[in-house]
C-alpha cells in the first residue's frame, strides 16, 4: 500500500495573549494571514506551511512556561535576517548571526510573544551535511 498524499504543514502555538502575538507574526514576520477568527489566527509562512496561533482559553492545549518547541524557517539569507530584526530593534539570542560548525548552516533566532523561539535558518548545503 503507498503512503497517502501529503498537502502541507500547520503548527499550532497557544498563547494567554493572542492579540500580541498576532500582532508580532503580522507585522515585524509580514507572514500572510489566512484566517482571522476571535480564538485562532493561521499564517501562511512558505509555499505550503501554515503557522496558527490559539487563544489558551478555547484551544486543545494550554501554554506553558517551557517551551520545548523552535520554529526553524528555512531562509535564503539569514544575514538578512539578522540586520532585519537589528534594525527593528528585536531582541535576538546572540549577537551576531550564528554559523554552525556541526551543519553548515548559518542562524539568527528571536523570541515571539509568547517566548517560542523562531529561527530563521539558511542552510549552505543540503539540510547542513
Amino acid at each position: 500500500m503507498n503512503v497517502p498524499g501529503i498537502n502541507g504543514a500547520l503548527t499550532f502555538f497557544y498563547y494567554h495573549n493572542l492579540e500580541e502575538a498576532s500582532k508580532f507574526y503580522r507585522e515585524i514576520m509580514r507572514f500572510e494571514a489566512k484566517l482571522d477568527l476571535e480564538w485562532v489566527k493561521i499564517y501562511k509562512i512558505g509555499e505550503d506551511s501554515h503557522l496558527g496561533l490559539v487563544n489558551t482559553e478555547m484551544g486543545s492545549h494550554k501554554p506553558s512556561e517551557d517551551k520545548p518547541v523552535r520554529l526553524q524557517i528555512m531562509v535564503s539569507d539569514a544575514q538578512a535576517w539578522f540586520d532585519y530584526y537589528k534594525e527593528k530593534g528585536i531582541p535576538m539570542n546572540k549577537d551576531e548571526l550564528y554559523v554552525g560548525s556541526l551543519l553548515n548552516i548559518k542562524t539568527c533566532s528571536v523570541k515571539d510573544p509568547g517566548g517560542y523561539t523562531i529561527e530563521m535558518c539558511e542552510y549552505t548545503t543540503p539540510y547542513g551535511v
